[in-house]
């Protein structure tokens, strides 16, 4: 709830930089233009698995206007393009580098590959068959074996979580529900494609410009990919239109520092929309079993599974704990593969794993609840981690963070107490995260004027840097609209991690609070000169230093920051750099509303109550943007979004014609709830809350479907063709 006595933490302002957004002001990456420019596009292998018999350059090089045609041949050994092999349908083979884009699209085409196509790992359950293609020859895998001791294919990673009796525990049960789900890859599907340019200088220093959610992970990972110290490398960090995760990772960018160094001109890379499908970072796809008991009072005492994650050429794994949830489960048997396969590695894509995982554990507790004849809500509240709880993270709760998150949505949602018609379900999901922590800083300086200058190497992807104004305008009793903050490159501030894992408002919004109160008391200190009162003495409010009891003896902030300037002690400043603070989970809770056609199979979403605890809202309009936006991404998961790949590993909707998101009339007006409770390392009170929002939604909406025709739907997403055939498979059952 809003705190009275704050003046700007709290309130409901708009993003500072959105009229330079709207109107076009803003610079992103593909608006750098440098003299001499050249530009760079990627040959990309039609096939999802095959080996590299030749390459002919010799075309593309004798066209007018070609500057330099790079393959893996002239890399030395770097490993940025494929050299005898290529793993998934995009994978880069060659880079064009031309005086004009249109050149280099059409050099691309001139280049001639022999390939020898192989078979293809595809899916992640068939993958691990012991007589399924290898997806990636060469690659380390675990020794994992079936249950007749064939060793399973392409297990890149396994883990596994064994706690209590299991068996004794199903066996003592009085329901227990087990399923099999499936969720395919999932892009995230930002409004900008990614663009970089990579400007190599005559003292053998780069400069890089691109858009990502941390410069300086693109530093290291550049440095990594090339073999040279970061200390070559100046990454500026841009404006970026959407990344979700995926932009914590290199597209081209160490394509386009290569081109540069070799060229000696600055080299820009624009990816186009179906390269960001064939060779993004979309989020991981899998195949769980789940097995989940319960006694007749709704306590869940068992689970039991396994999951394989669509890992692609990475052979990437995922949390295991999240199949439990925020639950407290005293038995526990879980096993976890990540498998490669002939895709792209998969990347983030907000709270990484914990959607797929909730549609397995969320729906399986919804059919316990059914199975028992229990209230859906009550299961729930009768199993979630309470105070003094320890967390699957290592976290002793100091609130029921999450009971209260469910009564707050039950009783927005009027949770049985709304007169659904015939085919018209609700259905209740939960999710949780612990908001990371990580570097981050905040530099503040006061003009003569009294307006403060913040400077900080954390990335906005969410409104932060609004919010960090209003932090420090909160401290310095200053307007918000006084406070500029800026972004620095990896020349200008110390490392900085990224903007992901709802740690950025955490943590830089921490620093922006102590870089503040260490102006503040800078103020004090000079105010106190000027008025010829102790600093003890003074109160900072209203913009103004006065003395305590004294109003009259006041001056102003602008007045004390322009005497400061010709002080000994120089300008009135402030800086805090962090290392890490301790983090405390988020949970989120979804109840959607549906109503279902039997005949088509189609599901209409009639509502959606999203509510999240948040500790404090730093500011309400832009929490409750993310937490739209993320129940928004969702829903469109669970009803119409998903990769779809053939079985020669070949993506078949790769643009946003055949890939599927929702437009205005797919979705209701989303109704949110702030539970607000303090947390206690937060600034002010606050939580992270990018990440929350996206897990319940999908299973939230199977759990509608079955309350309003009695089918569970358990594949992704769920077309009305899928609830047809669920329905028919109802019917013959």
């Amino acid at each position: 709830m809003p705190n009275p006595s704050l003046n700007s933490v709290g309130k409901r302002v708009g993003r500072l930089n959105g009229p330079d957004i709207v109107t076009g002001r803003t610079l992103y990456a593909d608006d750098i233009q440098l003299q001499e420019m050249l530009h760079g596009r990627v040959l990309r292998s039609p096939h999802a698995h095959a080996l590299i018999r030749s390459i002919d350059t010799r075309k593309a090089r004798k066209l007018p206007g070609v500057v330099d045609v790079i393959t893996a041949e002239e890399t030395d050994g770097l490993s940025i393009l494929a050299r005898k092999e290529v793993r998934y349908q995009g994978d880069k083979v060659a880079v064009v580098v031309a005086e004009n884009p249109d050149i280099a699209l059409d050099a691309v085409e001139l280049i001639e590959v022999d390939y020898q196509v192989l078979g293809s790992a595809t899916d992640p359950f068939e993958g691990i068959a012991p007589n399924a293609p290898v997806a990636v020859r060469g690659a380390k895998n675990e020794d994992v074996r079936d249950e007749n001791g064939k060793r399973y294919r392409n297990v890149a990673a396994r883990d596994e979580i064994v706690q209590g009796d299991v068996d004794a525990a199903f066996a003592k049960a009085d329901a227990v529900v087990e399923n099999i789900y499936r969720a395919p890859y999932w892009h995230q599907t930002y409004m900008e494609p990614n663009s970089c340019t990579a400007q190599a200088q005559p003292g053998g220093r780069v400069t890089l410009w691109t858009s990502c959610q941390g410069s300086f992970n693109i530093r290291s990972a550049v440095a990594d990919a090339l073999k040279i110290g970061e200390g070559r490398l100046r990454v500026v960090p841009l404006e970026m239109g959407g990344g979700f995760g995926a932009k914590n990772r290199l597209f081209c960018e160490a394509h386009a520092v290569f081109a540069s160094i070799r060229t000696g001109r600055p080299v820009k890379i624009l990816i186009n929309r179906e390269e960001e499908f064939l060779d993004g970072h979309p989020a991981p796809g899998c195949w769980v079993r789940l097995k989940t008991a319960a006694r007749k009072d709704g306590s869940i005492t068992a689970v039991e599974g396994r999951i394989l994650w669509d890992g692609g050429i990475g052979g990437r794994n995922g949390n295991l704990a999240r199949l439990v949830g925020p639950y407290n489960v005293p038995n526990i048997r879980l096993e976890g593969f990540g498998v490669r396969t002939n895709k792209p590695t998969p990347g983030a894509y907000r709270a990484p794993g914990a959607p797929q995982t909730a549609m397995a554990r969320e729906s399986n507790i919804d059919a316990l609840a059914h199975k028992l004849g229990i209230d859906p809500i009550d299961i729930r509240l009768k199993n979630a981690v309470r105070k003094g709880d320890r967390t699957s993270g290592g976290v002793t709760l100091p609130h029921d963070w999450l009971a209260n998150t469910i009564k707050a949505a039950a009783k927005e949602a009027r949770w049985g107490k709304t007169g659904l018609k015939k085919n018209q379900g609700m259905g209740i999901a939960c999710g949780d995260w612990q908001n990371g922590s990580g570097p981050t800083n905040a530099f503040i300086a006061l003009s003569e004027d009294g307006s403060v200058q913040v400077l900080t190497g954390q990335v906005d992807i969410t409104g932060l840097h609004t919010v960090m104004a209003q932090i420090v305008a909160e401290v310095l009793t200053v307007p918000v609209g006084k406070v500029t903050v800026q972004l620095g490159d990896t020349d200008k501030v110390p490392y900085t991690s990224l903007s992901a894992g709802s740690k950025a408002a955490y943590s830089a919004g921490t620093a922006a609070r102590k870089a503040a109160e260490g102006a503040r008391e800078r103020l004090l200190q000079e105010a106190a000169d000027i008025l010829e009162a102790a600093p003890a003495d003074l109160e900072l409010k209203g913009g103004k230093v006065s003395v305590i009891g004294l109003p009259s003896r006041s001056v102003t902030v602008a007045d004390v920051a322009s005497s400061a300037m010709d002080s000994n002690d120089g300008p009135v400043t402030g800086q805090w750099i962090v290392g890490k603070i301790p983090t405390y989970p988020s949970y989120s809770v979804n109840i959607a509303t549906v109503e279902v056609d039997p005949g088509t199979g189609r599901v209409h979403l009639l509502d959606l109550v999203a509510a999240q605890d948040v500790g404090r809202a730093l500011n309400p309009m832009l929490v409750e943007g993310q937490i739209q936006g993320g129940a928004t991404q969702s829903i469109a998961y669970g009803m119409m979004e998903g990769m779809i790949y053939d079985e020669e590993g070949r993506v078949r909707n790769a643009n946003l014609l055949d890939y599927a998101i929702p437009t205005a009339p797919d979705m209701p007006d989303i109704r949110t709830v702030l539970v607000e409770e303090g947390c206690e390392h937060g600034p002010y009170g606050a939580k992270g809350v990018g990440e929350p929002p996206i897990i319940p939604g999908a299973a939230a909406v199977a759990n509608a479907i079955y309350d309003a025709v009695g089918v569970r739907v358990t594949e992704l997403p769920m077309t009305p063709e899928r609830v047809v055939a669920a329905l028919d498979q109802a019917r013959e059952d």
